[in-house]
């Protein structure tokens, strides 16, 4: 059932996208999020089972080295079978308590699982690619598989040819479904006679068995298979990146933040690389995308209530500066200006963003951070700033004192 690209080398796009996504046991494969199962490796009904580390070796085993299907059935099937995890059986829903029969191991699934993670990470590592060429070929084609058994829907989509950064491909960069063989191409521009218009998403209501939450998912999806995993994890390369930063001691975490500033990436966010427009629906996949821009001082950490030392910026922020009218867009060297503002302010609000002004010369600059739930630090704002501002934030703190 593989195809022969199953079995070169596999690019380093591919195995980091991989091995990057811890396991994570459940009952029910909706019981995790579209954009989650980019991040988390799992196996419906493996909760209470010790088999999800060995079908996740498997199954890495094949998207690293391209192992063909027949030998990843014939390797895994003894150790499933070895460890009870085989066959039709009755055994306890973790959600309700009740016993229900359900399917475990079975070749059936096997193949499933074999050509659904193949082909996530197959497309998660093209989308890596693709970002890296879209200055020269900043299109992309949909194309089908050579497939006898096509759905009309998918069918529909062939030849067209969007900007790689338009929001349709959030939901509908291929594959599309369970099996789905779909694809897309690199073009440098869109071939003559093939549509240049995002075909409509005709959005479908669809009701989570396992959470019980209902959500629209696009006609001639999946459930499940309306995101882009390659999007998804760049997305939360900026979460890991942060939780490193923050293991480090003060002055390295400093430096290399001061570093960080000057990586191009940084660039990319500030002006909004990744073309996020906050009307577009699709593009809330990408809001979050984000880069450090400073180390939080342990005044500020202890104000803001966090563990974190250290302030990101999202696409989605740095969109809403690029629109602010109260200021010219802001420069890059604008923002090691963030640093110097939380490490000495003049003045400073704390009601519940903490917001901190300093003077630059005769000029006061103003940035806001906040907390997330999720303890991240985010910097919200940056801007010059009025001087009366400044003299107000300072007897506003005096009398908060």
């Amino acid at each position: 059932m593989a195809d022969e690209k199953l079995f070169q080398t596999a690019p380093k796009e591919v195995v980091d996208y991989f091995k990057r996504r811890p396991s994570r046991p459940t009952f029910h494969w909706a019981e995790m999020a579209p954009r989650e199962h980019a991040l988390g490796f799992t196996v419906a009904r493996t909760a209470g089972f010790d088999v999800l580390d060995d079908i996740r070796s498997a199954v890495q085993k094949a998207v690293v080295d391209r192992v063909p299907f027949a030998q990843f059935r014939d390797e895994l099937t003894p150790i499933l079978k070895a460890k009870g995890w085989w066959g039709v059986k009755q055994i306890t829903d973790p959600r309700t308590g009740e016993i229900v029969k359900a399917q475990l191991g079975s070749l059936r699934r096997l193949d499933l699982i074999y050509d659904a993670n193949i082909r996530s990470a197959e497309a998660a590592g093209d989308w890596g690619r693709i970002q890296r060429v879209k200055d020269v070929l900043p299109y992309l084609e949909y194309m089908t598989s050579t497939s006898e058994r096509k759905r009309p829907l998918h069918l529909s989509w062939v030849g067209t040819t969007l900007p790689v950064d338009d929001d349709w491909w959030s939901t509908h960069y291929p594959p599309n479904g369970w099996r789905c063989k779909c694809r897309a191409r690199s073009r440098a521009e869109p071939r003559d006679g093939v549509p240049t218009e995002a075909p409509p998403l005709d959005p479908r209501s669809w009701t989570n068995r396992a959470t019980g939450e209902t959500r629209m998912v696009p006609a001639g999806i999946d459930p499940g298979w309306d995101s882009n995993p390659g999007m998804s994890r760049e997305q939360m390369a900026g979460k890991r990146m942060t939780a490193k930063l923050d293991a480090m001691t003060t002055d390295v975490r400093r430096e290399t933040i001061a570093q960080m500033r000057k990586d191009p990436v940084f660039e990319y966010v500030v002006d909004n690389g990744a073309g996020y427009k906050p009307t577009m629906p699709g593009d809330h996949a990408i809001r979050d995308l984000r880069w450090p821009v400073a180390a939080l001082s342990d005044d500020a950490a202890r104000a803001l209530g966090t563990t974190s030392r250290t302030v990101a910026m999202t696409i989605a922020t740095a969109e809403k500066q690029s629109r602010a009218r109260r200021h010219q867009p802001l420069a890059i060297a604008d923002y090691d200006l963030v640093q110097q503002i939380i490490d000495a302010p003049d003045a400073v609000i704390d009601d519940g963003d903490l917001a901190l002004w300093r003077y630059f010369g005769e000029r006061p600059w103003k940035a806001v951070i906040k907390r997330t739930a999720e303890d991240e630090i985010l910097l919200t704002s940056l801007r010059p700033d009025a001087a009366e501002n400044v003299g107000k934030a300072a007897k506003s703190r005096i009398k908060g004192d």
